[in-house]
């Protein structure tokens, strides 16, 4: 029997979370990385309907809210090392994706926060372009502490 834990409302993107998956499409090539609606249509939608719009990208979506509403998310995803949002009711985790035949040691990470009932996308690149953590690290927090400044 599950239990659900919590129900998610509301799906946020950081801005630059978008610049992010451009430079994957431009690296890896697939219809499932592409939106069905056009350049102009897609910069109408908000940001779950463009995350929907994706299938990679709706899969990864669904799976989080799933995994946070069945109380599974720390199956899927671990909790960052510095929790900077505790205090705002803000947990950050990050996760790992597989994007080519390799799995997902070589995939995407990815990092989001969540909250009661709320998701927030802040970053999302392939492992190549993870080297630096600290570079990484200070790039993620700095998105996240504009979405929340706004």
């Amino acid at each position: 029997m599950i239990i659900k834990i919590m129900q998610i409302s509301k799906i946020s993107v950081c801005p630059k979370f978008w610049r992010d998956w451009k430079n994957i499409c431009k690296k890896h090539k697939g219809k499932e990385l592409i939106s069905w609606y056009s350049p102009s249509e897609f910069a109408l939608l908000d940001d779950e309907s463009k995350m929907d719009s994706i299938v990679m990208l709706k899969s990864i979506k669904n799976m989080v809210t799933n995994a946070i509403g069945d109380g599974l998310i720390n199956i899927h995803a671990s909790l960052y090392d510095r929790q900077t949002f505790l205090s705002l009711g803000w947990t950050i985790y990050k996760m790992r994706w597989a994007i080519d035949n390799k799995g997902k040691r070589s995939g995407l990470r990815i990092i989001f926060c969540a909250n009661e009932g709320h998701v927030l996308f802040a970053f999302i690149a392939t492992k190549n372009d993870c080297d630096d953590e600290r570079q990484l690290e200070s790039e993620f927090l700095r998105r996240i502490k504009e979405y929340f400044s706004v």
